[in-house]
């Protein structure tokens, strides 16, 4: 069953795009009971899209950005998106209301905090972060069997204000 959606066609739990790229979303409550739900999110989309061999990154980046979200941000909810946007890469994102952007830190050896977006950076070929006025979209992207996407070609969110923070 196909319904639409602004632009958008339902099939199922998924939401497609008029790009025809994949995409699931679901609105939590911005609470630590939340983050195994996202993980759940997360994983069910990628074994759907049989793409088991990115659940474990995928499951801890998006645990690391809820987790952020759950002790940084305002509001009482919070948006996760996981993306297909190619045949081996997916894009996992989280939407607040903090205005606060993402800042890679580099925690010391004593400290029990601050270490989330560094592993963030460590299992993804790309994260960044795009800003709103009211919030702000914290998203990296996932690459099956650790292949970088050709040159030149890095998917974007189409805004003129996103920040990609690394790339490798």
């Amino acid at each position: 069953m196909t319904d639409q959606i602004a632009g958008h066609r339902i099939v199922g739990r998924d939401l497609v795009p008029a790009d025809d790229l994949l995409m699931i979303s679901e609105v939590l409550p911005r609470e630590t009971e939340s983050v195994p739900v996202a993980r759940r999110l997360v994983r069910d989309a990628l074994l759907r899209w049989q793409l088991p061999g990115l659940v474990e990154a995928a499951e801890l980046v998006i645990s690391e950005m809820a987790a952020n979200t759950v002790n940084h941000a305002r509001a009482d909810c919070m948006r996760v998106t996981v993306y297909r946007v190619g045949d081996d890469r997916v894009r996992v994102a989280v939407i607040d209301r903090s205005c606060a952007m993402p800042v890679l830190a580099d925690a010391g050896d004593d400290t029990e905090h601050g270490r989330g977006l560094a592993l963030v950076d460590a299992v993804s070929q790309q994260w960044g972060y795009d800003p709103f006025r009211w919030g702000k979209r914290v998203w990296a992207d996932l690459v099956a069997d650790g292949e970088d996407s050709p040159e030149g070609h890095v998917p974007m969110y189409n805004t003129p204000c996103g920040r990609p923070l690394t790339s490798r």
